[in-house]
């Protein structure tokens, strides 16, 4: 009876190809690496925020113990009168979502509904007036296959600081938005 051959007697001792695989996944993808002491994201303290483009999430960093508190307040600004904004001086990008939650809004969806259709511009809303602080540095990687998301990760010497001055702007944002509301249903716009 013959005896059956082994089908890994045929492959060779050495497995170049499979060592360089592993070493490409070891590899950190640019923009992973943090710009201030080059460590790689997650292994140090200088994280604001990991951001999932592709899912509109936040997923590390500093932001992420405040994420509920500041998800709550963009969201209410969000669903705010766009020229309320603008005289509070929200800036272009928090006015250019409010406007478009206004016009979803308008063709009869909810305000909640409206708020989650326009998730991804209020995410980048929220990017960028963390970037609007001297000290923040934001870096990319890009989705390299379907399955991968695209993340931004922002960074800054403190960033604990960085989401408390967030969240201290937001809070005033809204303040100023509902104070205009109200000054508004009393007839006393300035």
């Amino acid at each position: 009876m013959p005896t059956r051959k082994n089908p890994e007697d045929d492959l060779p001792e050495d497995r170049p190809e499979d060592e360089e695989e592993d070493d490409e996944d070891d590899e950190i993808p640019a923009g992973g690496l943090c710009p201030i002491c080059e460590s790689p994201a997650g292994e140090c303290d200088h994280l604001v925020a990991t951001i999932d483009l592709t899912y509109s999430e936040f997923v590390a960093g500093a932001i992420f113990v405040h994420e509920r508190v500041i998800l709550d307040l963009v969201e209410h600004l969000a669903a705010s009168d766009p020229d309320a904004l603008k005289v509070a001086g929200a800036g272009p990008v928090l006015e250019h979502v409010a406007s478009l939650v206004r016009d979803e809004t308008e063709e009869g969806v909810s305000a909640a509904d409206a708020v989650a259709i326009c998730y991804p511009q209020l995410m980048a809303a929220l990017s960028h007036m963390m970037q609007e602080e001297e000290d923040v540095t934001a870096t990319g990687i890009d989705a390299a296959t379907g399955d991968d998301s695209s993340v931004e990760n922002l960074w800054a010497q403190e960033p604990e600081w960085v989401v408390e001055r967030l969240i201290e702007r937001l809070q005033g944002l809204i303040e100023e938005v509902d104070e205009e509301g109200r000054d508004e249903g009393r007839g006393t716009k300035d």
